[in-house]
């Protein structure tokens, strides 16, 4: 910015240098103070959901002939490599090679959980929450979940939907330049 300035009480002439702070506004807050209840110890509690088999889902994250995958499959706009029966809740094990990239799996439709991560690249170590090697971010209700090289994380999900017939739905990175490339499966259930 140019021009005059009126920067802490002082009259300035020109531009600011770069990252020097600049008084834009000033909030006066007033009226009677209102007495606020206590937090709970505890906002709320999420459902967990339970799989209805003990094996999960096995899906693989990588790069092959030049194309990013999932389970050795590319996109096909006619193919249904995942079927899902009506209402079932299962578990998906994403693993990662790792000589690939981080993938942000992104599921379309529906929330989930993230049961466990394993084989976390070192620098999370710190970041961990809990003895299933959780983040933070790990423990609400997700629709995308970052996968790095060499990591498995399980996720479990709930495919109740309101719909009479069966709907198709999409799993693919979020990362544009690897979807693009093939990173996308069509899911059915129903």
């Amino acid at each position: 910015t140019s021009g005059d300035h009126a920067h802490g009480g002082v009259r300035t002439t020109g531009s600011l240098p770069d990252g020097a702070p600049f008084a834009l506004m000033q909030f006066r807050i007033g009226g009677p103070r209102v007495a606020t209840p206590p937090l709970p110890s505890r906002l709320s509690r999420m459902p967990q959901v339970q799989s209805d088999t003990d094996d999960p889902r096995p899906l693989r994250l990588g790069l092959a002939k030049g194309r990013w995958r999932i389970n050795d499959r590319v996109y096909d706009p006619a193919g249904t490599p995942i079927e899902v029966p009506r209402g079932a809740r299962e578990t998906w094990l994403l693993r990662n090679y790792h000589a690939s990239a981080p993938h942000a799996m992104h599921l379309h439709g529906f929330q989930f959980h993230v049961v466990e991560r394993e084989t976390s690249p070192d620098f999370l170590a710190a970041l961990v929450v809990d003895a299933k090697g959780r983040l933070p971010t790990d423990l609400g209700l997700k629709d995308t979940v970052l996968v790095w090289p060499g990591e498995s994380v399980r996720i479990a999900i709930d495919f109740r939907h309101a719909f009479a017939e069966s709907q198709m739905y999409l799993l693919h990175c979020h990362n544009l330049e690897h979807e693009d490339a093939g990173m996308m499966l069509r899911v059915r259930v129903g």
